[in-house]
């Protein structure tokens, strides 16, 4: 007995009888069978298998623990393994359709497990669960080194599934724990890869990755200190003020030549045109008909060159500077600036309806999407070009709704859900307490149910056996600080000197010595002028956390229907000190209680290139303003073409708006045509006194 895989067979193969086996049992008999490997390793072995659903261990001598086969793996289940096994990478789709077909089994699982998770849940303290299933993860990915380093041979066939074992574990770790909560690495450490891993492993093999203390110490913040579900008391109020805010960015090449005319296929500059809107839970009585209270940003073509509508239209020839991957995202960010600054408008006071109507500041403000800024790197941040700059202005828009979130409650809301918390910390609870506890759930593969999102598994779990009239649940507060959301994330200390705004400073100090000496370099430019800690990146630094949830409102939603995921803004000191921040609940009770009113419906097609057969179930005043954006954004590109054509037309004499055939024009005659639409722009403002959009 040779490999690994040999080992494992004689495992699976002692714990199918009735009574179970130990894994001394099993080194006994691998022992009269020739191996010589210690029994340390056959404890691994045991662990690894129940880690990956295999096995259902249990304690039934009261010494030992018991693995026994699970009744339903082999019938019902495919894990990672079994369904490589299977499929051939040469034809692809074939593959997909067997991945596809194992995602569905989820679906297959009765309403009733899933109201008994539910129930089971309601009794577990959420902070004390997310502490033993991350020491869990942690200890795990520990015993799997030991395996790979000390028991297996070089030849040995499982050891590359083994090593893409341990690849797999590093990353879940550093989704929970970096990622997801914005652990320290002196509460725990988590190799950067495989070999890093192996090296500490060799240096330290008797230490866990965690320390005790600090994790437990850093998860009461982060954690709230309830059970993982919990009942929603909150009341509708129709008295809080709901405002909802939404982007959409339109793109085309810009030509004025072809019968389909100014945006059309052709070989001009690619032009993209954002544009956001914030819509409230109210409406306006007007000439006798009502109409929904909203704003939107620009308000009209001209007004896409005034200061507060910068890169509200876009192209590839306004920024030199940029790659084109560069630019692509450059786009998106900038959508989102103007998303940003459609909800820094509704949580002021602001005018509708041409001047006529005063709409008081919102209490609750609902973004499409995350809360975070769409881009947050620290290198992005500083960069000396078009890019940084408009990272720069993002960070500052939510540093400025950061510092107003102390009195508005602002959430984002999430359809696509990629962070893995929820899911790891549940399903390995699942694995281990309910199966060895007995009940309808008999195994639970953990490798596989690991693959799947927190949403598609929240979904379930809160919306199973619900009907329309049953109460609320949500999960508990799940918080991580802003750095949890950069490429501070895995290298965040919280050792004196050595925090994410520490490292700013010196990078700062250093640039600011280099340019003292004549020695700078091009990307010290940033560095020159920075604030310290009135630098908005620092701000959201040291004052921003996310608190996430999930929330069961609705009935039981079928496989191609999804809960989104709750961020909650909370403005908060992000020193490690302290307790669960209090702020939260408040905030999460005005949000609830103004859900309770708006309350929620379907958007069969509201991603904007998510798939069709995705259904969104979300706040109703959200898929209203994504209307309301969508049906305006394309009014403003029907706007901008005909703008464009007038002016070709009146200036050029062509004679149409659209369709304009002419010759080129010389040097010399665009830059008089710029200089006089330049000269009408600015009389034009001086004329409108410099106002800009209510």
């Amino acid at each position: 007995m040779d490999t690994a895989k040999e080992r494992q067979a004689l495992f699976l193969e002692l714990a199918s009888r009735e009574e179970g086996v130990t894994a001394q049992q099993v080194y006994e008999e691998a022992k009269a069978r020739g191996d010589s490997v210690t029994i340390e390793a056959y404890h691994n072995l045991g662990r690894r298998l129940a880690h990956r659903g295999l096995l259902v261990p249990s304690a039934a001598d009261g010494r030992q623990t018991v693995f026994k086969v699970g009744a339903t793996v082999d019938g019902e289940w495919l894990d990672e393994e079994q369904l490589a096994s299977i499929i051939d990478p040469e034809y692809p789709l074939i593959a997909l359709t067997i991945s596809r077909e194992a995602r569905r089994q989820l679906n297959s699982i009765p309403e009733g497990v899933w109201e008994e998770l539910r129930a089971r849940l309601a009794g577990v303290n959420a902070q004390q669960l997310f502490a033993d299933q991350i020491r869990a993860y942690a200890d795990d990915l520990m015993n799997a080194f030991e395996q790979w380093d000390r028991h297996s041979s070089q030849t040995d066939p499982g050891r590359s599934r083994l090593k893409a074992e341990i690849e797999a574990s590093i990353i879940l770790l550093k989704q929970v724990a970096k990622y997801g909560l914005g652990l320290s690495k002196e509460a725990i450490r988590v190799p950067v890869n495989f070999q890093a891993g192996l090296d500490l492993f060799r240096q330290q093999s008797n230490e866990p990755l965690y320390n005790e203390e600090l994790l437990h110490d850093e998860i009461s913040r982060r954690i709230s200190n309830e059970p993982l579900v919990v009942d929603v008391r909150a009341e509708p109020d129709e008295n809080v003020l709901v405002a909802a805010v939404d982007g959409s960015t339109r793109g085309g090449l810009l030509t004025v030549d072809g019968e389909e005319g100014d945006f059309s296929v052709g070989t001009s500059p690619s032009v993209a045109i954002n544009t956001a809107v914030g819509q409230v839970n109210r409406h306006i009585r007007l000439d006798g008909r009502e109409h929904p209270a909203f704003l939107r940003l620009p308000e009209k073509p001209e007004d896409m060159q005034q200061q507060d509508n910068r890169y509200s239209i876009m192209a590839k020839l306004f920024f030199p500077d940029l790659s084109d991957s560069q630019y692509m995202h450059a786009v998106w960010n900038a959508m989102n600036l103007l998303e940003s600054r459609a909800a820094l408008k509704v949580m002021k006071r602001w005018y509708a309806v041409k001047n006529q109507v005063e709409v008081r500041p919102a209490d609750v403000i609902l973004m499409d999407g995350p809360v975070t800024p769409q881009d947050r790197e620290s290198s992005h941040y500083a960069h000396p070009g078009t890019y940084g700059k408009i990272v720069r202005d993002l960070i500052e828009a939510n540093s400025e709704i950061l510092e107003k979130a102390d009195e508005q409650v602002v959430a984002g809301v999430v359809k696509n859900a990629q962070i893995r918390v929820f899911g790891p910390v549940i399903n390995r609870y699942i694995a281990t307490a309910i199966v060895q506890s007995g009940g309808q759930i008999e195994t639970w593969p953990l490798a596989y149910m690991n693959n799947l999102s927190d949403q598609l598994i929240l979904t379930r779990l809160l919306t199973a056996g619900r009907e329309t009239t049953d109460p609320w649940h949500r999960t508990c507060f799940v918080l991580r600080p802003f750095h949890a959301a950069t490429d501070y994330a895995e290298r965040y200390s919280r050792a004196e000197g050595e925090g994410p705004t520490d490292i700013l400073k010196r990078r700062a100090s250093d640039a600011q010595t280099r340019i003292a000496a004549g020695t700078d370099f091009p990307e010290d430019a940033f560095w020159r002028d920075f604030l310290g800690d009135r630098d908005p990146y620092v701000k959201m630094l040291n004052g921003a956390w996310y608190a996430s949830f999930f929330l069961g409102a609705v009935p039981r939603l079928d496989q191609n229907q999804s809960l989104p995921r709750f961020e909650l803004l909370v403005a908060a000191d992000t020193v490690e000190d302290g307790q669960f921040k209090p702020k939260v609940d408040d905030s999460a009770d005005l949000i609830l209680r103004a859900l309770k009113g708006n309350r929620f419906d379907v958007a069969a097609e509201h991603a904007m290139f998510g798939a069709r057969h995705r259904i969104d179930v979300l706040p109703r005043l959200l898929i209203e303003v994504h209307y309301t954006v969508k049906v305006w954004a394309s009014e403003l590109l029907s706007r901008v073409q005909e703008y464009i054509g007038y002016y070709v037309s009146r200036y050029v004499k062509g004679g149409r708006a659209r369709g304009v055939r002419i010759r080129p024009l010389r040097r010399s005659e665009l830059e008089a045509l710029k200089n006089q639409l330049t000269e009408e722009r600015r009389r034009q403002a001086g004329a409108l006194g410099g106002r800009s959009i209510p």
